[in-house]
C-alpha cells in the first residue's frame, strides 16, 4: 500500500477488483484485452475462476508509487513468449485472431456502427506536392498522416466514450474533460497530443496519452491540481488492445521470404509535370485504423471504469 495525504492506494484491493472484472466479462468481446499480456493466447480458459492463483501471481507485480502530487505505477509483466521468433510469431498471430473475433462481435452492434460513421468522415492522409529531387527524402516519413484530423478524431472518441466527463477546461493546447468528484473537487481527463503530433510527422501512429487529474477550481479560469495520475490506463490491462503500431505493422508488412518482409503503406507517387511529384495514399489501412482506434477507446473506457472507481474509493478527503 502506498499512502499520501489525499489517497491510499492498496494494490491488493485493486487486484481483487480486477479479478471480479475478469470473471464478469469473460466470454464477452471485452475479454480480448486479457490476452495482450495477462493470459496465454494459445491456451483455452473455460472458467477463469479456476485460475485465480495464477492471475493473482501475474497481478502481484503491480506497484503504485506516489511522489508529492504525482501517481505512477510499475507493472513489469512481459506477455507470453519463450524468446524464439517462431513462437513469438505464433503468439502474435493468435492475439490478432482473438481481437478480430471480439471486433466482429463489437461491430455487430448497429449503434456503434452509426456512431463510428458520424465521426470518422475525414481524410486519414495528406496529399503532398514535392519537387522531384526531394521525393526520396520525403518518402522516409510516409505515410503522411492528416495529424490534426486524427487528433480531432481522438478527442471526439474521448467525448463519445467518456460521456460523464462532460465539462471542459482549456489551458493552451491542453483540454481537461471533467466531472464533479466531491463537494469542491473535480475529476478530469487531461489530453496531451504532443507526442502524437511528433510521431505523425515521422509517419508513425500511436495511442494518445492522457492523465487523470483531481483538482479544485480557484476561479472560472484557474485550477489547482491536487493529484495527477500520469498515465490514464488500467495498470493491469495496458494497453487494452493491440497497440496502434503493431496493428499498422500487421496491415502494412507482408512476408515474402524466410527472413524477408515487404512494407506497403499505400503511399503512391504521381508525376504531375513541372518537376513535381504528387504523393498520395490509397485506402489500404485508413478505414481499418479508424475502426481500431474506435475499438481501442471503447476498451479504454471499459477497462478504466474499475480503475476510476478504485481511485474514488481510495481518496481521502
Amino acid at each position: 500500500m502506498n499512502k499520501f495525504a489525499h489517497i491510499e492506494l492498496d494494490e491488493n484491493l485493486f487486484i481483487e477488483k480486477i479479478l471480479h472484472y475478469f470473471y464478469k466479462v469473460q466470454n464477452t468481446y471485452l475479454e480480448s484485452s486479457f490476452y495482450i499480456k495477462t493470459l496465454n493466447p494459445l491456451e483455452k480458459y473455460i472458467d477463469l475462476r479456476l485460475y485465480e492463483n495464477f492471475l493473482k501471481e501475474r497481478f502481484s507485480k503491480l506497484i503504485f508509487s506516489i511522489d508529492l502530487d504525482e501517481v505512477n505505477f510499475d507493472y513489469n509483466l512481459w506477455s507470453f513468449s519463450d524468446g524464439t521468433m517462431d513462437h513469438s510469431d505464433e503468439l502474435t498471430k493468435k492475439r490478432f485472431e482473438i481481437e478480430n473475433l471480439s471486433k466482429e462481435v463489437f461491430w455487430a452492434n448497429q449503434k456503434e456502427v452509426e456512431s463510428f460513421q458520424k465521426i470518422s468522415r475525414f481524410d486519414s492522409f495528406d496529399d503532398l506536392i514535392v519537387p522531384k529531387e526531394k521525393v526520396i527524402y520525403k518518402m522516409v516519413n510516409n505515410p503522411f498522416f492528416n495529424s490534426e484530423a486524427w487528433i480531432n478524431y481522438y478527442q471526439d472518441l474521448l467525448d463519445l466514450k467518456f460521456p460523464s466527463f462532460s465539462e471542459k477546461y482549456s489551458s493552451g493546447k491542453k483540454i481537461i474533460k471533467y466531472r464533479q468528484f466531491k463537494e469542491n473537487l473535480f475529476l478530469g481527463i487531461e489530453n496531451d497530443y504532443s507526442s502524437c503530433r511528433k510521431n505523425f510527422r515521422k509517419g508513425y501512429c500511436e495511442e494518445p496519452e492522457y492523465k487523470l487529474i483531481i483538482f479544485e477550481k480557484i476561479s472560472s479560469k484557474k485550477i489547482r491540481k491536487i493529484l495527477i495520475f500520469n498515465n490514464f490506463v488500467n495498470p493491469l490491462l495496458h494497453p487494452p488492445t493491440i497497440s496502434f503500431g503493431s496493428f499498422i505493422w500487421q496491415k502494412t508488412w507482408s512476408k515474402i521470404g524466410e527472413n524477408t518482409y515487404k512494407r506497403d503503406t499505400g503511399t503512391r507517387k504521381l508525376d504531375i509535370g513541372d518537376g513535381n511529384i504528387k504523393i498520395y495514399n490509397l485506402d489500404i489501412i485508413s478505414e481499418d485504423l479508424k475502426k481500431h482506434a474506435y475499438f481501442y477507446y471503447d476498451l479504454l473506457y471499459n477497462t478504466t471504469k474499475i480503475y476510476i472507481d478504485f481511485i474514488e474509493e481510495s481518496f481521502v478527503s
